[in-house]
């Protein structure tokens, strides 16, 4: 399996970080954005193959291709803003599929830093990631809501 370039919508960049690396190798964030305004802006910027620049935490590397899914890390990414960018998305064209947390589940264990925090949900999306792909779902022709 080749490298499989993702999106990511977060909060903090310390999680966000750790994150990526904890995505790897399979998995790279190629685009990091903390602010859901800016984010409607950039993520078709980055879809067409040019990176914003200001980022940290993203490694801005469109060698592996355009990201094939974006994930959503923070609650400030509600599903008002999923369907907002999934219409901007399709009104250049493009297609990917979001994945988001299931609120629903336990929060990670109490005591649990950022960093570990981010390392579990990782885990999660890495699963649901692999899931897709298997099912054809990172092909560029689905923009479907997943949960994660």
């Amino acid at each position: 399996m080749s490298v499989i370039p993702l999106i990511l919508c977060g909060q903090f960049e310390e999680v966000g970080k750790a994150f990526s690396e904890a995505v790897k190798p399979d998995f790279e964030v190629v685009f990091f954005t903390t602010s859901p305004q800016s984010a409607l802006a950039d993520i078709p910027l980055v879809l067409k193959g040019e990176i914003p620049s200001g980022g940290a935490v993203g490694t801005g590397d469109l060698s592996h291709g355009s990201p094939r899914a974006v994930v959503v890390g923070a609650q400030a990414y509600d599903d008002a803003w999923v369907e907002a960018a999934r219409h901007e998305l399709r009104a250049a064209g493009k297609r990917v599929p979001f994945l988001k947390p299931d609120l629903s589940a336990a929060p990670a264990a109490g005591g649990q830093g950022g960093g570990d925090r981010a390392k579990a949900v990782a885990e999660r999306v890495v699963k649901a990631l692999r899931k897709l792909e298997g099912e054809g779902k990172l092909d560029g022709e689905d923009d479907g809501v997943y949960v994660y």
